[in-house]
């Protein structure tokens, strides 16, 4: 079956978000420049300019591009959390999984672009909002409707971003599990889920 004109045009349009979403993992934000990202998704020139005229344009429709991606990794991956897990920590596993991922890599590329560029914030604002109120309603429905789970679901959101950012330069694979590791017991403390006493883990004859 023949596609229309408008399906061609939409997959042309795809292949080029695509491009740029690697381009910005691969290389980062200052060299995926439109001659990177033509190349990359392999059109001519013309085609890139009929679609992305200006390189901020192209960044701009890349932002929405990686947050739909995000988002549709984020629900598949929630909703298949397995069967009699302890729900609070499949949560974790999964936002860090996430948050760890080339998809986030990309986001952190356009946020601090964004920095200085009050268009590409303008367009990253809402597009970021619509992903963490997403995990928020995964949370309220794994987690249930306790009014403290908001500020755990925060907080773990802010924990894994630093931990992503301080990890792009340590990289102390074992030190960042640790600290996962603590923090979900922090988490099942603070939603009342575990006695206090149990934060610090104990070694053997203490």
């Amino acid at each position: 079956m023949r596609r229309t004109q408008a399906q061609r045009s939409e997959s042309t349009r795809a292949r080029i978000l695509d491009a740029t979403l690697q381009a910005l993992v691969e290389r980062g934000y200052a060299e995926t420049t439109t001659a990177e990202v033509q190349a990359r998704a392999d059109v001519p020139r013309g085609t890139l300019l009929h679609h992305f005229p200006t390189k901020i344009d192209l960044l701009v429709a890349s932002v929405q591009h990686v947050a739909r991606r995000r988002l549709d990794a984020l629900v598949v991956e929630l909703a298949a959390l397995p069967a009699g897990v302890d729900e609070l920590d499949a949560f974790i596993d999964g936002v860090w999984h996430h948050f760890s991922s080339p998809l986030f890599w990309a986001a952190l590329e356009l946020w601090n672009a964004a920095r200085t560029d009050p268009e590409l914030r303008a367009a990253l604002m809402p597009v970021e909002k619509e992903i963490f109120g997403v995990l928020h309603g995964r949370a309220q429905a794994l987690l249930g409707p306790d009014p403290r789970v908001a500020t755990v679901v925060q907080m773990t959101f802010e924990m894994m971003t630093g931990l992503v950012m301080t990890g792009i330069v340590s990289g102390e694979l074992g030190r960042r599990e640790l600290l996962i590791r603590r923090w979900k017991r922090a988490a099942a403390i603070l939603l009342g889920r575990r006695d206090p006493d149990t934060l610090v883990e104990r070694t053997k004859g203490t």
